[in-house]
């Protein structure tokens, strides 16, 4: 039996739970009076009875192996777009549209050593095997139907276990986060920088804004993650994409000076979070959050990478499939607690654009003479598409080499600026060619790993520190 189709609504950004771990880093810097009051706010769900078991243990702290050190966490971020509740009224009648769906779930694995972590975004358009599972002690799903289903059959814990079936996966805990809670959260930091490649008027989202750059929050927020139809190719998977570029400005931001050093803002932030969290026993206690923040304080956004499970068309023409044969690697790297892509040599970041994708202008900076020239022929020769080779204006000498670039290009000017061995310097309307301005401190032009898991245009691969206008 196939489950009827429910009218698509848009989600919630779920990872701005991230943003309350990332936040509550900071607890133990002079919130220890507030700590009853944000325990209070935090609402604890079991879900053991649709698992067999309680996700995370019962004992209230983060797992550590015999040695002490941390093991590796698995959390399941998920949306809820219930209608009910006063921060929930406005974007249709509970009536209408009973009950709640998960419409944003990311898992999130986060690895033993701290490193790195993993957000990986499931479509909700996935059709799937539902799970077996207990609402008011009946059991339900076994059919067909769309993975964003099963928070609606049986809560959180339907959700999980569709997700452990899956992956194959054992997941530790789960959080999360409705549609007045992801506004808190964005208000809290004074809003999110994102970009848009066109202009957009959605009346169904009433998100009504110029193609470029914008800061926002509140409803305007929670509208741009919301909207679908008139954005990109109008898909799922092309939406998710866009809320992944969200959530890696949400992340720079929370994770800045200015969001971190300022008292009034942290406490806001602190405090918008935890009203906005539902989470497993475990996770619903502050000590335990701050713990696991505290664990985590050194993860940079270039260590977080976001990708979307491969996935392949239903065939429908509206649903997709999990593409189990290109998932397998990924679980599999999560299951491993390895990285995710897998690590290159020479402490490589993430390179997605080829050499041969690059056009460059060669400037010598340096005090030798035709330093540019001799550069400019190692750059062709490893693929680069060189344009004009000449020196710095005036002659000028740089102490350090260069990269400049307009933003626009950032994602290919990560893979010049490590060959090059160079600092990055964005500027706008620079255009699509880059200047490698050489400096004194240049020694060659590195052989690159592009990565062949980026080509996969379903799984979307970035990292939080990457910025891009959305379709």
């Amino acid at each position: 039996m196939t489950q009827p189709a429910r009218r698509r609504w848009p989600r919630v950004l779920a990872a701005t739970l991230s943003g309350a771990i990332v936040a509550v880093t900071l607890a133990g810097v002079g919130v220890n009076a507030m700590m009853g009051r944000l325990q209070d706010n935090i609402t604890a769900v079991d879900v053991s009875d649709q698992l067999g078991n309680t996700p995370g243990g019962t004992d209230g702290a983060i797992a550590v192996d015999e040695a002490g050190n941390y093991e590796p966490l698995t959390v399941l971020l998920m949306g809820s777009d219930s209608r009910t509740g006063k921060d929930n009224r406005g974007y249709g009648k509970a009536s209408e549209f009973g009950g709640a769906r998960s419409d944003t779930t990311i898992l999130l694995h986060v690895s033993a050593d701290r490193k790195s972590a993993i957000a990986v975004s499931i479509p909700r358009d996935t059709l799937i095997t539902l799970p077996t599972c207990k609402s008011d002690g009946k059991s339900v799903g076994g059919y067909e139907g769309k993975f964003n289903a099963a928070f609606d059959l049986a809560g959180p814990g339907c959700t999980i276990k569709a997700v452990e079936e899956m992956s194959g996966l054992n997941i530790d805990n789960f959080m999360m986060v409705d549609f007045g809670g992801f506004k808190r959260i964005v208000d809290a930091i004074g809003g999110v920088e994102i970009c848009l490649k066109e202009d957009v008027n959605d009346e169904k989202s009433g998100l009504k804004l110029s193609k470029g750059k914008h800061t926002v929050e509140g409803e305007e927020a929670l509208a741009f993650v919301r909207a679908r139809k008139t954005l990109g190719d109008g898909s799922d998977t092309s939406r998710i994409r866009r809320q992944q570029a969200f959530i890696s400005s949400l992340t720079r931001k929370v994770l800045s000076s200015g969001t971190l050093l300022n008292p009034a803002t942290l406490v806001s932030l602190l405090d918008a979070a935890t009203q906005s969290l539902t989470a497993d026993p475990q996770l619903a206690n502050i000590d335990t959050l701050r713990e696991l923040a505290l664990s985590m304080k050194d993860l940079r956004p270039s260590d977080i990478a976001f990708v979307t499970a491969p996935w392949k068309p239903a065939g429908d023409g509206a649903n997709v499939l999990i593409n189990a044969k290109k998932a397998a690697p990924l679980w599999e790297a999560i299951k491993l607690d390895s990285t995710w892509p897998p690590a290159q040599a020479d402490d490589q970041p993430l390179l997605k654009t080829e050499p041969s994708q690059i056009y460059v202008d060669v400037l010598n900076g340096t005090a030798t003479k035709g330093k540019a020239k001799k550069v400019a022929k190692e750059l062709r020769e490893a693929g680069y598409r060189v344009v004009e080779v000449g020196s710095t204006p005036g002659k000028d000498v740089f102490a350090q080499t260069v990269v400049q670039y307009d933003p626009k290009w950032d994602v290919s000017a990560k893979t010049l600026v490590f060959a090059a061995g160079a600092q990055g310097e964005s500027i706008p309307k620079h255009g699509q060619r880059m200047t490698l301005i050489i400096g004194e401190d240049f020694t060659s032009i590195k052989d690159v790993t592009i990565s062949s898991i980026a080509s996969d245009q379903t799984a979307d691969l970035n990292t939080a520190d990457e910025t891009y206008c959305a379709a």
